[in-house]
């Protein structure tokens, strides 16, 4: 149900007078809405007030003539209502709202297929084939492409730290041990 029962579905309910499919739905939404299950609540409450108070009724009154009355002039009352004003009914609040999570759902579906469609292809035979390489060793720094390289290094002097970035450089940098000179050696590709 996506929207609350009347007030009117509701009080027959909880009186045990709604029938059928009526009684089936609004029992279902009862199960989940707190709001609805305070009005039958309420409703049942009155309703035992009500039986409690019988003592006080004057003595011979048919009772169930009395309540079979009443309960037709309800009935006739709440369809004169309905005919008078159209009640509508308030929509319930969702626990929750599905539209965000769709289109978060297709976001992140976009950008997976772009991401896929794009990725390059690894050639894992030949290095010849993957475009330049650029890498950073204890031997110095190297730049291949095409099966040519191009390698820069310290003359016997072991790297302190190397590093790479995807950005496209490469470093390497050099202690000399008698000196303690510090060489950095940098190779960028463009």
């Amino acid at each position: 149900m996506s929207t609350h029962p009347f007030e009117t579905e509701l009080a027959l309910y909880a009186g045990g007078d709604l029938r059928g499919w009526e009684r089936f739905q609004t029992a279902l939404h009862v199960r989940g809405c707190q709001s609805c299950q305070g009005k039958i609540t309420a409703f049942r409450q009155d309703q035992e007030e009500l039986r409690a108070s019988v003592d006080e009724l004057p003595a011979g009154l048919n009772f169930a003539r009395l309540a079979a009355e009443m309960a037709a002039n309800i009935r006739v009352g709440l369809e004169a209502g309905e005919c008078v004003a159209p009640v509508v009914r308030e929509p319930v609040s969702p626990i929750w709202n599905w539209k965000p999570a769709a289109a978060f759902a297709g976001l992140v579906m976009v950008f997976g297929a772009a991401w896929w469609l794009n990725m390059p292809a690894l050639n894992i035979g030949s290095s010849e084939d993957r475009g330049p390489v650029l890498e950073a060793s204890y031997e110095g720094v190297e730049f291949r492409e095409n099966g040519s390289g191009l390698g820069v290094s310290s003359s016997g002097a072991e790297p302190v730290a190397t590093s790479v970035s995807f950005g496209g450089s490469a470093s390497a940098r050099y202690v000399d041990g008698d000196t303690g000179q510090v060489t950095i050696t940098t190779v960028y590709v463009q």
